[in-house]
């Protein structure tokens, strides 16, 4: 009798052991795949890096002309990090000023400037850089101050649309 008990009790104590040592087994599986799935998100998180605004002047055929533009480059956050910025913002500022004026000011210059700035980066760096963003693009306005010319230009005068204008009273 005492020898059932014996085996009873350590046919008992091993289904215990295979029973922890299951559970035990199960958490340190969740805990991997919790882990690696952290790690997989965020290696393809997007990330954004904007740079330092960028004043310079471009020459055309009539004058030179000031820009400003700030820009915005996006693509995978581990990439983003591992690039030189200013070797970055070198690139972009020399790209910039090799650019043709009247592109930039024509009807689709922000998508001339993205593309150019895009390429130049891509050879340079690879391709880290998924996408650029213009944030802010300004450009110089010419003002004519003469007032013969702004009449002449103008065919409408100030002093015509108040004729017959008066703050008196009718009674």
């Amino acid at each position: 009798m005492y020898k059932e008990k014996n085996i009873k009790y350590k046919s008992q104590e091993r289904k215990n052991s295979i029973i922890t040592i299951t559970i035990l087994v199960c958490i340190v599986l969740i805990a991997l795949t919790g882990i690696l799935y952290q790690l997989t998100l965020n290696s393809f998180k997007v990330g954004y890096v904007s740079l330092q605004p960028i004043n310079l002047t471009l020459s055309s055929e009539q004058q030179n002309h000031k820009i400003s533009v700030k820009i915005t480059l996006s693509g995978k956050s581990k990439n983003l990090n591992k690039l030189n910025m200013e070797g970055v913002q070198l690139l972009v500022k020399e790209t910039i000023t090799k650019l043709d004026y009247d592109s930039i000011v024509d009807k689709d210059g922000n998508e001339y400037i993205k593309s150019v700035v895009l390429t130049a980066l891509r050879q340079e760096f690879g391709n880290n850089i998924e996408q650029v963003n213009l944030d802010s693009i300004l450009t110089d306005v010419t003002i004519n101050n003469s007032d013969e010319e702004a009449k002449d230009n103008n065919s409408y005068n100030f002093e015509d649309y108040l004729k017959g204008f008066s703050w008196s009273k009718k009674k």
